[in-house]
């Protein structure tokens, strides 16, 4: 009753999870949305937060019966033996996609035919999407690829479309251009997972890395989109980064806890090589110190038989002046990190101030994707790593309230300014040939731990959890 008569209106659209305004135009929707009085169905999970949900999956790191993703050697024995035995817990919180173009899909259903006009990432999905939600076999339906507008995973699914195209379906015979706004963009993503990880390593008199012990507890992607590849409880997929870590180490166990919530969660660029080299990485750095030993020479003698990392990490501190001095105040930190078929290492210069200020002076960044086709768009899809890298590490961070995310657009989920990016950028672009792999994804791997053993360095302040913003932290 409180739009009807408006002008533009055509059609109220009941969903199965949502309701839709169709007008003659996007603007006059919008406001007729937003004036309908909808009572939603919070369901079982109206009451969720953040620290419910990071309590169902810390409880992932106490379960005495999680399944043994890697066990080499006897890390017990050796922990008995040890010269010193450290332990740390690292947190990574929900993120969400933030693509710059939110989720749109145009649809078109006359008859038994349907066309979809769409930015996804995933062609086949859209076609069989269309197809079941108007009911008409698959090649009576053509969908039409536009450029993305920003993409990072979260245009795989398929869920803009289903709407779409069920909304031209109640409409039949007219176009039907849905658009989310910014705000159903930001609460209603596929997110990054929660992660915690907990870390036990022994050194033995010489400063020897001789055991490590990882748990893992995190959402699986991969339990919602592909089951059948998660074995006995474990998805290698949540894992990339460690259960396949690069370091010799004689005594390795890897545990995984498997806890899915409520909270939708997708791939992202670099999926889970984003959050787990960051935790990694920068319990790698604490070993380091604990035996007294400088970040890179601890790394390169665990590295011996890994070739091509040992050779990006070796690039990036020689492109970085790694030990030579540096003026007063800055401090390096390093990390290493395959993923995508592709290896990459990074160093960044950092100086904190007493009040917290954050100034990045410089990233350096080496590479082997194999082959270098194109010099100026790797260094780009290196760039384009740090933006995206720094925007979740300095501020991302989704959290919920009263089973209902709370950000909504960027006032609130901060992202990465021109104005604000490091003075200094360099790409290392050294391929050994023999494979192909990619520049979209790897160059973001390291870079989280990188900066945060900066931070230690210069503060002696470990990051154990992210984002930066939460830790008194802020850019310059």
């Amino acid at each position: 009753e409180r739009i009807k008569g408006l002008r533009g209106l055509i059609k109220v659209v009941k969903l199965e999870d949502a309701v839709a305004v169709v007008a003659d135009n996007w603007w006059r929707a919008n406001r007729m949305l937003k004036l309908l009085a909808i009572e939603w169905d919070v369901g079982a999970n109206g009451g969720a937060s953040t620290e419910s949900v990071r309590e169902f999956v810390r409880f992932g790191l106490e379960d005495s019966s999680v399944p043994v993703a890697r066990n080499d050697g006897n890390v017990e024995a050796a922990f008995s033996s040890a010269a010193k035995v450290i332990e740390s817990e690292y947190y990574a919180p929900f993120l969400n996609h933030a693509p710059m173009e939110p989720m749109n899909c145009t649809a078109l259903v006359t008859g038994d035919r349907v066309e979809v006009w769409a930015p996804t990432q995933n062609a086949e999905s859209a076609h069989a999407t269309a197809a079941a939600v108007a009911g008409v076999p698959l090649e009576n339906v053509e969908v039409h690829l536009t450029q993305l507008g920003g993409g990072f995973g979260r245009r795989g699914f398929q869920d803009y479309t289903k709407q779409a195209v069920a909304i031209a379906k109640a409409v039949e015979g007219r176009p039907v251009k849905l658009l989310w706004s910014r705000e159903e963009d930001m609460q209603h993503d596929y997110y990054r997972p929660m992660t915690l990880m907990r870390f036990k390593a022994a050194l033995d008199s010489g400063g020897r890395l001789t055991a490590w012990r990882v748990r893992d507890a995190s959402h699986s992607i991969m339990a919602g989109v592909r089951p059948q590849e998660i074995k006995e409880g474990i998805d290698r997929h949540a894992l990339g980064g460690i259960v396949d870590m690069p370091y010799e180490v004689p005594n390795l166990r890897i545990e995984f806890a498997m806890r899915n919530s409520h909270v939708p969660v997708g791939f992202m660029r670099t999926v889970f090589h984003s959050q787990n080299p960051f935790m990694r990485e920068c319990f790698v750095d604490e070993m380091a110190y604990a035996a007294g030993k400088d970040p890179y020479e601890f790394r390169r003698a665990m590295l011996q038989g890994r070739p091509k990392d040992l050779a990006v990490l070796d690039a990036a501190a020689k492109s970085s002046g790694w030990g030579s001095p540096l003026p007063a105040g800055v401090h390096r930190g390093i990390a290493v990190q395959d993923s995508h078929g592709s290896y990459a290492a990074a160093v960044f210069e950092v100086s904190v101030s007493g009040a917290g200020e954050l100034d990045i002076r410089r990233v350096v960044v080496a590479v082997d994707p194999g082959y270098v086709v194109n010099p100026d768009s790797a260094e780009a899809q290196v760039q384009s790593c740090v933006a995206y890298g720094l925007t979740s590490a300095l501020w991302g961070e989704i959290t919920l309230k009263e089973g209902r995310v709370e950000q909504s657009n960027f006032h609130d989920y901060r992202i990465m300014r021109i104005a604000e990016m490091p003075r200094r950028i360099e790409a290392v672009l050294v391929p050994s040939g023999g494979f192909w792999g990619g520049l979209g994804e790897t160059p973001l791997a390291p870079l989280a731990p990188a900066l945060c053993n900066a931070i230690f360095a210069a503060t002696g302040k470990r990051i154990r959890s992210l984002p930066l913003k939460n830790q008194g932290l802020r850019l310059a």
